[in-house]
């Protein structure tokens, strides 16, 4: 996976990623691994050590500006359902995911924010054990 594992600011960002949501970042760094290896680094060592561990944020608040942003860009599917994942992993409640996105509604529109709370609801279905 990395050839980097001594880089503190690589364990920094690997240990936040794996706190998140280690089954889907790992899955995302194996899928990249034979064709793009620095993919995997950007995500661990920019995304999560420089930015995601910054300190004026909480993990908890992080998520609602990461979900929100990806509503208003109408970004669905692999993405959104990660984050949604992310989400619920670091201790938000579908409700507060729901809340989130309706928030959304007047800057991204019905079309965006229903886009999400599908991704929301086949999720909650999913881990109910009803999906």
């Amino acid at each position: 996976m990395s050839d980097r594992p001594q880089d503190p600011r690589h364990r920094r960002g690997l240990e936040l990623m794996n706190e998140i949501d280690p089954a889907d970042g790992q899955r995302k760094l194996d899928d990249f691994a034979g064709i793009a290896p620095d993919l995997g680094r950007f995500l661990i060592e920019f995304v999560f050590a420089d930015i995601y561990s910054r300190s004026v944020l909480s993990l908890r608040e992080r998520q609602f500006v990461r979900l929100s942003a990806l509503a208003a860009m109408g970004i669905g599917d692999a993405p959104m359902r990660a984050n949604i994942n992310s989400a619920l992993n670091v201790g938000l409640a579908a409700s507060d995911i729901a809340e989130t996105f309706i928030q959304c509604l007047p800057y991204a529109g019905f079309p965006r924010v229903i886009n999400a709370m599908e991704q929301l609801k086949a999720i909650v279905e999913e881990r109910s054990g009803q999906g």
